[in-house]
């Protein structure tokens, strides 16, 4: 039988005219999201459950424009382009970029294609191979200062059970790992994905679990990513979130403000608040550094410290992120 979170993953809508449809944004707000081009390039995704999150008939709700496909996304500017990060392999699929820790990419896949997303135009569209996995696995094994493995992707979570598992046994058996984080959107999204059998998948582990969420806005968190928070906690997870900040969706104290409280009372920590990484097709989403500042000083006067994220930024071929505020 078909788990609940892949029927959820499967129903989602991929385009913009069903978007509009089912949010029923008001014809005159039409333009700046319809486009005659059926191919456009990184297709609008995002499941039918999420979708009623959105306000209907507000063409500026801060849900929907994360995932709409907007005409200024075909606009080209000098310093926007397809590899913002610089992002280079030593192993398809793997980054060592940290001394102590690697990156995988598990898969290219997400439950949801956010529009600014700094990996869109990656090539690592599959699950990564057994082959190279192998060889993952041999060059963690040669490495003990590597301490730390990181899952990402896309998003390691949308795979199934049995290979999420199937990676874990293989790092379990390497000594010199002790933590294992996970970056995901989909417990968000999903958070039906936080399934008994996973958990159950987690609980043997004998390293230390971090997950890192992936919310930008108050509204996108409910009383069912709350329970399921609650799961993980009891089980002695870390969970931590990070968000982008993002023009006309978050770029406001009130806001984050919000976003952090509201994380804090399900038991989420916030963690980093990322400057935009210069994506093709993103610059509407663009804060300035200076704002950024300006955003963050008004926070530290409403929060406690361990609240407030740290804002920072990738250096394009940088080994580290640059921490501004």
């Amino acid at each position: 039988m078909k788990e609940l979170w892949l029927k959820q993953l499967s129903n989602n809508i991929n385009n913009n005219i069903d978007l509009i449809k089912i949010t029923e944004i008001k014809k005159k707000d039409h333009h700046q999201f319809l486009y005659k081009k059926k191919n456009i390039f990184f297709k609008v995704k995002i499941p039918v459950i999420f979708i009623k999150k959105i306000e209907k008939k507000n063409s500026k709700d801060p849900i929907l424009l994360q995932f709409i496909f907007n005409r200024k996304e075909l606009i080209q500017y000098k310093k926007y382009n397809k590899n913002p990060l610089n992002e280079k392999f030593i192993i398809p699929g793997m980054i060592h970029k940290y001394k102590n820790r690697i990156l995988i990419l598990l898969t290219g896949i997400c439950a949801v294609h956010c529009r600014y997303c700094f990996r869109k135009n990656t090539k690592q569209v599959n699950s990564i191979t057994i082959c190279n996995w192998n060889k993952i696995i041999n060059y963690i094994k040669k490495n003990f200062e590597i301490n730390e493995i990181i899952f990402s992707g896309g998003d390691p979570l949308v795979l199934n059970d049995n290979k999420i598992n199937f990676f874990i046994n293989d790092i379990n058996k390497i000594s010199h790992i002790k933590i294992l984080r996970i970056h995901t959107r989909i417990v968000c999204i999903l958070p039906q994905r936080i399934s008994k059998n996973l958990l159950k998948i987690f609980s043997k582990c004998k390293f230390h679990i971090v997950i890192v969420t992936h919310i930008n806005h108050p509204n996108e968190i409910s009383d069912e990513l709350s329970e399921k928070i609650h799961f993980l906690k009891t089980m002695g997870i870390t969970v931590l979130n990070q968000s982008v900040l993002l023009k006309n969706i978050n770029d406001n104290h009130k806001i984050l403000i919000k976003l952090s409280n509201n994380l804090f009372d399900i038991g989420i920590i916030p963690y980093y608040l990322h400057l935009l990484d210069k994506i093709e097709g993103s610059k509407h989403f663009y804060v300035s550094e200076n704002k950024a500042k300006i955003i963050m000083k008004k926070i530290l006067l409403s929060l406690s410290g361990f609240l407030v994220p740290k804002l920072t930024k990738d250096i394009y071929g940088g080994k580290n992120k640059k921490f501004i505020f």
